[in-house]
């Protein structure tokens, strides 16, 4: 496949306090940013953050998926030392 024919797309990441029904776009104050695929992989450098994202709604705190929470607590892990 051409470099003209990848396979690139945008996508949301939403935090897990109000999920979307599947098939479904989740809530502006639900996304947190949006990261965009090239053949299947995030391209680096592309995120953006979604203004309209709330840390706090009616609903509660914001909340991680297990996967990003355990990479963001990785991650803090590795600044400390």
């Amino acid at each position: 496949m051409g470099a003209a024919q990848q396979d690139a797309r945008w996508t949301h990441v939403a935090d897990y306090r109000n999920p979307a029904p599947y098939g479904r776009i989740p809530l502006p104050e639900d996304i947190f940013g949006s990261v965009q695929i090239v053949d299947g992989v995030i391209e680096p450098g592309t995120y953006q953050r979604m203004p309209t994202h709330r840390i706090v709604s009616s609903l509660g705190l914001f909340q991680l998926s297990d996967y990003l929470h355990e990479k963001l607590v990785d991650h803090l892990q590795n600044l400390q030392s």
